[in-house]
């Protein structure tokens, strides 16, 4: 699995995520605010996380630390917390720890201080992480820490980062530029299937997946054949139903199911013209496979 994606804040301006999602971006982690403070709440969280939503894009949270001692991180644990509450999150929540005089303090008081907050929110129901360049979390946090919770690490001006650990999202660059953002944005790879595993457990906001004895008949929408569907620029195109590596990705455009049949992974066959529908050998009339979540009704 490979997701590309950005980080945003009020820093970045007000955002067009229609020209967002149209140029690729397929997650995005939003700055939900900073400090210990209910008045610390990133202006721009409420109208980022509305955008994301509007445009399917799937979107994490984090919170800028200054907090000294495990005490305050936990203050900041509630605050962030009360911004989050009513809403859904695909992505981790992520605890953004890289001020100097917090740092300082050494790898046992930085522990300490990460522990908190993530323990914090953790037990309210939260799927979470820690962020902080490649050399803070080798330096700064215990492995033990670093292995029990996701990791989104910083690591700038190199092909692949060298970060000593596991990790699920890598922060490349801080100068990317993404259509509808003014300006540089932060550019982010995506490793570990989040959304999949935040759903099934019932995190973030969601609902826990049903087991197969007590799940009700599914709501979920069913993709009929021959049905136009939009799909974005850089969607992932499977070359079977099981992989996890993409064949290539899609240009934006309309595409056909070609035989409404439901594939494992959430995924449909897809043709590129109406007449290829249904069409045998399936080899020679479909593109390929496509996950159901970025198909939009034409």
């Amino acid at each position: 699995m490979n997701m590309r994606g950005i980080d945003i804040s009020k820093h970045n301006g007000a955002v067009n995520w229609a020209q967002v999602k149209a140029d690729g971006v397929q997650f995005a982690i939003l700055r939900a605010g900073y400090g210990k403070e209910a008045s610390q709440k990133d202006t721009q969280f409420e109208a980022n996380y509305t955008g994301c939503k509007a445009q399917g894009i799937p979107c994490g949270a984090y919170w800028y630390s200054y907090a000294t001692t495990p005490a305050e991180a936990r203050q900041e644990a509630a605050v962030c917390l009360s911004f989050l509450q009513g809403k859904t999150f695909a992505f981790p929540i992520y605890f953004d720890i890289e001020e100097q005089k917090v740092l300082a303090q050494g790898k046992t008081a930085c522990t300490a201080i990460a522990k908190a907050f993530l323990e914090t929110v953790e037990k309210a129901g939260y799927f979470v992480g820690i962020y902080s360049s490649k050399s803070y979390l080798e330096s700064c946090f215990t492995e033990e820490l670093r292995t029990r919770y996701a990791v989104w690490v910083a690591h700038y001006g190199v092909e692949k980062t060298t970060y000593h650990g596991q990790y699920g999202i890598w922060q490349k660059s801080s100068t990317g530029k993404v259509s509808g953002i003014r300006g540089n944005v932060d550019m982010n790879e995506c490793y570990t299937d989040y959304p999949a595993a935040i759903r099934k457990k019932g995190l973030n906001g969601f609902k826990a997946v049903q087991t197969a004895a007590t799940a009700k008949p599914a709501q979920a929408k069913s993709w009929k054949k021959g049905q136009a569907v939009h799909i974005g620029s850089n969607v992932p195109l499977f070359a079977n139903e099981t992989t996890t590596a993409p064949a290539s990705r899609l240009t934006a455009g309309t595409y056909y199911i070609y035989d409404g049949v439901p594939c494992k992974l959430g995924r449909y066959r897809i043709t590129t013209t109406a007449a290829n529908c249904g069409k045998k050998p399936a080899g020679k009339y479909v593109t390929g496979y496509v996950s159901v979540d970025n198909f939009r009704e034409v």
